[in-house]
Parts: structure tokens; sequence; C-alpha cells
């Protein structure tokens, strides 16, 4: 009788069945996460380990790293092996920094358009030049059409500079939100 991969013992395996129980991770995440190669197994649980995961972040990334293998025929070791990925670890930081750039890292090679469309949007608001004081926030995994400008005056005089700064930006800061809503194919 073949066992699958899941069903044979190891260290690593008991080692993820016991990270998963303590995090609670739910059954069919750590079934996928089972099912990586043994190399991707020990590198995802090495990382779990050294930031510190919680549960929903370790569901992210497992679902992340299936997708993108799934699609680029590649397998979690070397996913996580890359470069890029390596790099933004190596970046520094907190453990949740760091966890936080791996996922942002992994939704960009999963969603190479997205990524795009974040640099190219991000590039915008800096051609904008605006002040200091005027602070232009993107929605979180350009989840949202909404676009976030906050002011920090300290006094009346930056209020007012950062008040004409936004009215100046104001067919930029439209193209931007435009571009978040979809008026520019993505």
């Amino acid at each position: 009788m073949n066992e699958s991969p899941i069903d044979q013992p190891s260290a690593v395996m008991a080692a993820i069945r016991a990270w998963a129980a303590e995090r609670r991770l739910p059954y069919g995440n750590l079934e996928r996460w089972l099912r990586f190669d043994a190399a991707g197994r020990a590198a995802l649980l090495d990382l779990a380990r050294e930031l510190k995961m919680r549960t929903g972040q370790m569901m992210t990334v497992i679902d992340l790293l299936d997708e993108i293998s799934l699609r680029g025929n590649i397998d979690a070791a070397s996913i996580l092996a890359a470069d890029d990925v390596r790099d933004a670890l190596a970046a520094g930081g907190s453990a949740p920094a760091r966890a936080a750039r791996l996922i942002r890292m992994l939704r960009d090679i999963r969603f190479p358009r997205l990524a795009q469309l974040r640099e190219d949007l991000e590039a915008a608001i800096t051609a904008l030049a605006l002040p200091l004081q005027v602070v232009v926030r993107l929605p979180a995994d350009l989840a949202s059409d909404e676009l976030v400008v906050e002011i920090h005056a300290r006094n009346p005089a930056e209020m007012a500079r950062a008040a004409t700064a936004i009215a100046g930006a104001q067919d930029g800061l439209g193209r931007i939100i435009g571009r978040l809503g979809g008026d520019d194919e993505v």
C-alpha cells in the first residue's frame, strides 16, 4: 500500500503538525503545506519560526505559494529561495515587518500586473511632488478604489500650503483615483 507524503512520518512533518496545532492552522492549509516538496515544507517551517508568523499570515503564504507553484510549475522551496524573496527577507526590521514583506513579495510574484499597477501609481504620486505635509496612501493590496490623502499641519501656514498643493494636484490625483477605480484596464 502506497502512503501519501502527508502520511509519512518525519521530524519535519511532526514539527509542522505541532506548529499548526499550536496556531490552530485550518486542516486544509496544513494539508496543502504538507503536500509541498520536502525542501519546501522545511523552508516554510523555518520561515514560520523565524518570522513568528501568525495563523492568518501562514494561511496567506501557503495559498500564495500553492498558486505560484501551480501557475509557474515551480516548487515552494525554489520560490522561497529566489533572490528577490531572500533579499526582501534580509532587508531587516522586525519579524512582523519581514513577514508582511514576504507576503507582499509573494503577492507581487503571483499578481505581476497588480504589482506593476502599484509601481505605476506610486510613481504617479511621487511625480505630484506634494509637500511633506501631504501624504497620499494607496489602498492595501489595491483591494479598494479609495485613495487616502492626509494633511499633517502644525500651523495655519502649513495647512494653507498643503491645501494649495492638493488643489494644484487635483487633476493628477483624479487620474490616480481613476486608475484605482478601473478607468484604465488592469
